[in-house]
């Protein structure tokens, strides 16, 4: 029987790309342009879709490395923030503001 190979990529570098990511995520996911839109919808979607995966693998690898698990929790939850916000704009976009438009919206108050 073969033992089961060990992961050699470092959390670290995960837990650091999830970080890096999520501001990223949480600026995209602040104000959709009424130009572009598509555009910044796929970038917003990529860099939070990356910065969770980034952030999940670093969780499940980190073993008992505390800081790792804890900036790869902050990086995943921020990325997963902004993907949240990003989807609502686009939810109030679809339904003709049938949807009530999210607080932090510049257009949220008419």
């Amino acid at each position: 029987m073969a033992a089961d190979a060990r992961d050699h990529e470092p959390p670290a570098a995960l837990a650091t790309v999830a970080v890096v990511l999520a501001p990223v995520s949480f600026y995209l996911g602040l104000f959709l342009p009424a130009e572009g839109t598509a555009k910044h919808l796929v970038l917003g979607t990529v860099f939070a879709v990356v910065g969770v995966l980034c952030a999940w693998r670093a969780i499940r690898i980190a073993g008992r490395r505390r800081a790792v698990r804890v900036w790869s929790w902050v990086g995943g939850v921020v990325c997963l923030l902004g993907l949240v916000m990003l989807y609502w704009q686009v939810l109030v976009l679809v339904t003709g503001g049938a949807f009530p438009p999210p607080f932090w919206s510049p257009y949220a108050h008419r």
